[in-house]
């Protein structure tokens, strides 16, 4: 059975609300890790504290009625790789940019996609999460029920290449012959920071969306295609 019993909305507000505290505890914590080199730990704290809040998320996805909270969408929730590929999907509805032209280049990529279609990388993601991972959970079969050929970057996140570098920073990597393969000393602090402040726009992101304030044209968009997918059980 798939069915899991409905949770109330005040419930679902009080996990949400723990997971976004709980990743900005995260964060903090990172931060008094600042002049400790190298800068692994940090990393960890930061790419855990993502995670949660990629899942307070989708639990979000849950309260609105996109997600319906079955037992593959409770493995999602906790399954690191999904939590990342989510990570994907809020990173493009964030439209973060550094200079202007950045934006009016973003601005224009969407208007030429139109409505129903979006970048590679992005509709691998949202293929990916329907389809390797929680439809393989609901048919039981363990067959890639897809149809098409994924982003290569989207596809690594879902084969665990970002969980892996998560756990780079903490473990000794060790090769076939028994040498050391690497060390956390491999994370650089350009790599921290990046992450850090992807953090940072997470954490904004899923307190914007408990507030329920008015969504930009990406997550209305984003928002429609999880609801399609996720209305429709996929071939098994």
């Amino acid at each position: 059975m798939n069915r899991v019993a409905a949770p109330s909305p005040k419930t679902l507000e009080k996990s949400i609300a723990a997971c976004i505290a709980n990743g900005a505890r995260l964060l903090d914590d990172a931060v008094t890790l600042e002049f400790v080199e190298p800068p692994s730990s940090r990393l960890y704290l930061i790419l855990i504290a993502q995670e949660e809040f990629a899942k307070a998320f989708m639990l979000r996805l849950v309260a609105m009625g996109i997600f319906p909270l079955s037992r593959p969408i409770l493995r999602a929730i906790n399954d690191h790789t999904c939590k990342q590929l989510v990570g994907m999907l809020m990173d493009y509805m964030i439209m973060h940019w550094n200079e202007l032209e950045e934006l009016h280049r973003m601005i224009d990529e969407d208007l030429d996609m139109g409505e129903d279609h979006f970048p590679f990388e992005i509709a691998s993601a949202l293929d990916l999460l329907r389809y390797e991972k929680i439809a393989r959970w609901e048919s039981g079969n363990g067959i890639y029920v897809g149809t098409s050929k994924p982003n290569p970057a989207a596809l690594k996140i879902a084969g665990g290449e970002k969980d892996r570098r998560k756990q780079d920073a903490l473990y000794v990597r060790i090769n076939p012959d028994g040498s050391v393969k690497s060390t956390p000393s491999i994370v650089s602090d350009d790599e921290v920071s990046e992450e850090n402040e992807r953090a940072g726009r997470y954490l904004c992101f899923v307190k914007d969306a408990m507030t329920g304030g008015p969504a930009t044209h990406r997550q209305e968009k984003t928002m429609a295609a999880l609801r399609l997918l996720f209305t429709h059980h996929p071939p098994v």
